[in-house]
């Protein structure tokens, strides 16, 4: 899978599942303090990551994933192992 393709599903993911502002969505966006995502939204995006890509998120690495591009980057780095 191309890192093209994960930002797609990604960002389909946060706009269309936890109705995110598509203006609102960029590789910097802070998901905490930009996007104010919550625990709940937080275990949303992991079993998205788990049920689309194949790998896991847990909650102590979610904490580390602080930007929209954190996430691109760790769902590209775990899918290439």
């Amino acid at each position: 899978m191309t890192k093209e393709q994960i930002i797609e599903q990604t960002d389909a993911f946060l706009i269309h599942k936890l109705d995110f502002d598509p203006a609102q969505i960029s590789p910097d966006a802070e998901l905490r303090r930009d996007l104010g995502i919550t625990s709940v939204d937080a275990t949303a995006i992991a079993s998205f990551v788990q049920k689309t890509f194949g790998c896991t998120i847990d909650m102590r690495e979610m904490k580390a994933v602080i930007t929209v591009d954190d996430l691109y980057n760790y769902i590209d780095k775990e899918t290439k192992i």
